[in-house]
């Protein structure tokens, strides 16, 4: 629940329950809680599935169970529903002679439907209403790739319903036949043994069959080699199907309706697979079952039993959908043009973009299932002519906006127009998801036109405004234009991601509580998260602000820093937007904002994901010498500059007039990189010093693994520059032989560690020794880097040489200590004070991968330590023009977020592992960051929740989802749950070691005992992932991350 008091829609399931793995029948038909809608309107299951005129349905693994056959009862519901008046439609990739052979018992003749993915329409007599075939140049091109990689995998080509294969001896050449019951395939004349084989005349489809272990190399080149020509979908895990353009269920369900004269609005579908996902979301009544409640990620309805259950799933809808048919009567006219009643919301949409489609999109399908709203969404669309054609035009008359979201349907319910007026007038709420310059000119174009009562939606994120030496927000903009209320919508929400059904958050401002009922009711889905502030401004305030952190990380991408430097820049913005905020807007300034998705889950996908700002930027910094414009034209597609550009300019214009540049180095150092004043690579010269100075010491490093030695390069730098310290730094050595020679002959010999940080050279200053003990005699500074499992028998050794008033500092990652069940809790910094008698051991924790700090790219680090000299003496240690070292008092902090952190890692493993989308992974990443916090401060209650803003938090959480071992490891385990993460240490990393798992485990306990189960979901679900009592999937679903997960964390 967000601030605000924001609310998640629950998607309705089965009374039944599962019992002993197997689905025990309750109730005859499909039931839900009631639907409360706001206003106080109620819809039940039983009055949804009563507005169903149509149920289209996928076959396999959804109508078919895993033997190919139609479940139990399957033919008779199918019966007993067209008895009640309902039509029933096939909609598959199969063909029809593959069809005919599976559905025993159903005569495929009397049913139309959709085949191959779309490509074939068959009306209900029979008849074929669509046939598309591929264009030659693609079968040949297609037909070419794979005579060169027949070891990879087999072509098959179907025309009409004959299936032909150029060699039926191939491995995968009769893999359909063998194991999915399709015709036989003939063999092409000639076959590969022809410098011109006979290819069929009209290809219909053409699908490419590999291996599973071979997909991801074979997807991508067939992905590349048909683009712009043809399109792909992946029906299973060993086949890619290539249909026409503009060719999916969807389109060919919308082809058939309009043939049967009905409309998606009285149409249910049923599917399992990323086929499905479109004919799903085109539908007022959305079901899935099997792989598409996880790999889809849709939002339906109604999630359904297996087919291979008694009965399945299809069997409960049809009987379900029968049974309120008969006892309710059909309760929505089945017409196209049906209107709905009088006196509901009406909402329009401005903008038809690549962001405005798929919020018109998500608007119109809570429209079609929401009674409060009007039944109709209108779609305002700039005068454009694509394709020789009016774009508006074509998004009605073929339900896609080809230029904007092509492959993608948009529901019946949208009527675009290029009329502003027209869309404007009789709307109670005005969406707005333009650029400013368009949104000045509607504004101006519709300002008498919009009701007085009506209410604006302001979804832009590049509104700000400069003028009179004032900035001024877009929604201000807006609402002074129209004189109506504006609340605003903004997140991380990548349109494409977004389009694909893939995870999302945003962030609602809005004052009026009412209002904001209504506007969650919209918007809010099991794939697109929102939660609600009563601030608009803060909301785009950070969203707006966020734009300049976007295209620094652009250029970071541009000059090819590492992930260290980029998480750096990140914070750095992060920072100075927030100081910017809290200077010039100490209102709307929230913190809670800053930490919503409009926050933090806004910023990271922006910076890291393929956003238009952070594109373009990347490609600036990678050729400075060309236009703005052809940069864009070039990365984009688009001459037109992406809104950082501009915000940018504004923002540094009006610190100017401020006079306080100097106090915003991060967006005057933009400004200067954009307009060419700088180059790209001084975009880390912005950072200062922030503490003074202090006396010398001696220092002894001890470790020299990848880190170790790193951070002792930097330290033998600073202390060989500096009167203060001794010159000569001892560095502990772990004993070992490399090609002969002792390691530690090798680093005072060589200057290099050539076991684990290789071409990288060592000062001269830096003595190898073997023997900690006399490592830390005489030291009085002890930098403790090394893996926390090798901590405990240290300290045994020097313990006794220690002498009083050293100071400790301890880079060691994860190291916690948990005892009697959870109760008793010691960081690593606790555990070296105790044992070596000293007062304090400081903590050194941030944003640092080894290898890039010692390549020399910027990164950051956060010095935790409560004794002010100790806390200077150890800055001007460690800190330098290319490792920047801020300090706190808050030591525990500091600590376990390094620690944490990796726990969070595991989960973005896991996303990458299961192929999630940016704005998924994001989102994961914004909740780990706020348990991290809530659970830290459990802990230790006198910790500074704005630690989390450090580089030990944000910044080093980024660099190790990003690019960790642990994010590494969990990566291969969620590809393979099978293996051990022994077996995956000892893989993937030669010797280092993976803190990741055996963090998690201290960490449940300390979260069981204090009973925060509830309160840490996500930190839960990964122990539960890491111990195997869930699949990594299960981590994401239990979360509401995905559709359909299930409570599995209780026990």
């Amino acid at each position: 629940m967000g601030a605000g008091g924001s609310s998640r829609e629950r998607k309705h399931t089965f009374d039944d329950r599962w019992e002993g793995g197997s689905y025990t029948k309750g109730a005859t038909a499909l039931k839900s809680r009631p639907e409360v809608k706001p206003g106080g309107l109620m819809q039940s299951s039983q009055g949804l599935f009563a507005t169903v005129g149509v149920l289209a349905s996928d076959l396999d693994g959804t109508l078919l169970t895993p033997d190919h056959e139609p479940g139990d009862g399957t033919v008779e519901a199918i019966a007993a529903f067209q008895e009640a008046g309902g039509i029933f439609c096939i909609c598959t990739g199969r063909d029809r002679g593959s069809a005919r052979t599976v559905l025993k018992g159903i005569d495929i003749e009397k049913h139309p439907g959709v085949y191959m993915n779309g490509t074939i329409v068959q009306g209900p007599d029979g008849e074929i209403i669509k046939s598309a075939t591929l264009p030659p140049e693609v079968v040949k091109a297609l037909v070419d790739w794979g005579s060169k990689n027949r070891d990879l995998a087999s072509i098959l080509l179907v025309d009409c319903d004959t299936h032909y294969v150029m060699d039926t001896s191939e491995e995968w050449a009769l893999y359909m036949h063998k194991h999915l019951l399709d015709p036989m395939p003939l063999q092409v004349e000639g076959g590969w043994d022809s410098a011109e084989p006979k290819i069929p005349a009209n290809v219909s489809l053409m699908r490419v069959i590999c291996s599973p272990e071979n997909m991801p190399t074979v997807k991508p080149q067939i992905k590349a080699l048909i683009y712009g020509q043809a399109q792909a979908a992946q029906s299973l895990t060993t086949t890619i199907d290539i249909m026409a353009l503009n060719t999916t269920k969807a389109t060919g369900l919308h082809v058939l309706l309009q043939a049967i004269g009905k409309s998606e609005a009285v149409t249910a579908a049923v599917g399992d697979s990323e086929n499905d996902l479109e004919m799903l979301q085109s539908v007022r009544v959305a079901c899935a079952m099997g792989n598409a409640v996880q790999k889809t990620k849709t939002s339906a309805h109604f999630v359904l039993p297996t087919n291979s259950d008694k009965p399945g799933g299809v069997v409960y809808l049809l009987n379900s959908i029968t049974s309120a048919l008969k006892t309710l009567g059909p309760q929505l006219d089945s017409s196209p043009t049906n209107k709905p009643p009088e006196g509901v919301i009406r909402v329009a949409c401005f903008g038809g973009g690549s962001w405005g489609t798929p919020v018109a999109r998500m608007v119109a399908q809570s429209a079609l299932s929401d009674s409060q709203f009007h039944n109709e969404v209108k779609l305002w669309i700039n005068d454009e002519i694509f394709q020789g054609k009016r774009l508006s035009e074509q998004i009605n008359d073929t339900r896609e906006n080809p230029k904007y979201m092509p492959g993608y349907r948009v529901p019946v319910n949208i009527r675009a127009c290029e009329d502003a007026k027209e869309v404007a007038r009789d709307a109670d709420i005005l969406i707005f998801v333009e650029r400013h310059d368009v949104l000045r000119m509607l504004l101006k174009e519709i300002a008498g036109t919009v009701k007085p009562t009506a209410m604006a939606l302001v979804m832009s994120k590049d509104l700000l405004e400069i003028g009179d030496n004032t900035l001024k927000f877009g929604s201000q903009v807006v609402s002074e234009q129209l004189g109506i209320p504006v609340a605003v919508l903004m997140g991380g929400t990548l349109a494409g991601d977004v389009a694909a059904g893939s995870f999302a958050e945003a962030t609602l401002g809005c004052e009026d509580p009412e209002k904001t009922k209504m506007l969650l009711s919209l918007f809010n889905k099991p794939n697109f998260s929102v939660s609600s502030l009563d601030s608009p401004n803060a909301v785009e305030l950070f969203a707006v602000l966020k734009t300049m952190v976007s295209v620094a990380g652009g250029v970071c991408d541009g000059i090819g820093y590492g992930f260290n430097t980029k998480s750096a820049i990140v914070r750095l913005g992060a920072v100075e937007i927030s100081k910017f905020a809290v200077r010039f807007f100490p209102q709307q300034a929230s913190a809670a904002a800053l930490h919503e998705a409009c926050g933090w889950t806004d910023l990271i996908v922006s910076s890291f994901g393929n956003s238009r700002n952070r594109l373009w930027a990347e490609a600036f910094a990678k050729d400075t010498a060309k236009s703005w414009e052809a940069v864009a034209v070039d990365c984009l597609s688009d001459p037109r500059l992406p809104t950082g550009i501009r915000i940018i300019q504004d923002v540094f214009t009006f610190v100017r007039k401020e006079h306080v540049e100097m106090d915003f180095p991060f967006i005057s150092k933009l400004y200067r990189i954009i307009m060419r004043l700088d180059p790209p690579e001084s975009l880390t010269a912005m950072t200062l010093p922030r503490v003074r100075r202090s006396d010398a010491s001696k220092v002894a490093v001890l470790g020299s693994g990848n880190w170790g030695t790193a951070i002792a390069r930097i330290v033998g730098n600073n202390v060989g520059l500096m009167p203060d310290f001794q010159k000569t730094v001892s560095m502990w050595v772990h004993e070992e032989m490399v090609d002969g020679r002792k390691l530690t002959e090798i680093i005072n010999t060589d200057h290099e560690n050539v076991k684990y940080l290789p071409g990288f050279e060592l000062p001269a200053n830096i003595v190898a020794v073997p023997d900690p003990v006399e490592a830390v005699t005489g030291a009085n500074i002890l930098v403790f880097v090394l893996p926390h499992q090798f901590l405990d028998s240290l300290l045994d050794k020097i313990a006794p040489v220690v002498t009083p008033g050293t100071i400790a500092v301890s880079l060691v990652k994860g190291h916690i200590v948990v005892e009697d069940g959870g109760k008793v809790l010691k960081t690593g910094s606790q555990v070296i004070a105790e044992r070596l008698k000293i007062p304090e051991c400081a903590v050194l924790n941030g944003a640092n991968v080894a290898k890039d700090v010692a390549t020399g790219n910027f990164a950051e680090a956060t010095l935790g330590c409560s004794r002010e000299e100790d806390c200077v003496l150890l800055w001007r240690l460690f800190n330098c023009r290319s490792f920047s070292v801020r300090s706190t008092t808050d030591v525990f902090g500091v600590e376990l977020f390094g620690g944490l952190k990796n726990v969070v890692a595991l989960a973005a493993g896991f996303c990458d592992g299961l192929g999630l989308a940016a704005n998924t992974k994001a989102a994961v990443l914004r909740r780990g960051l706020l348990e991290m916090s809530l659970l830290i401060g459990a802990l230790f209650p006198t910790s500074r929740p704005e630690t989390v803003e450090e580089s030990c938090g944000i910044a080093d959480l980024l660099t190790t989802c990003y690019s960790g071992r642990n994010r590494l490891c969990a990566e291969a385990f969620a590809r393979d749950p099978s293996r051990t993460w022994e077996e995956i240490e000892a893989d993937m990393l030669k010797g280092q070691k993976l803190q990741g798992p055996s963090c998690c485990m201290d960490v449940q306990a300390l979260i069981d005992h204090r009973n925060l189960r509830d309160k840490l979901p996500l930190l839960t679900a990964i122990h539960g992932a890491v111990t195997k009592k869930i699949s990594p999937m299960d981590v994401f679903t239990t979360n509401g991350f995905l559709a359909g997960g299930a409570e599995q964390l209780r026990s």
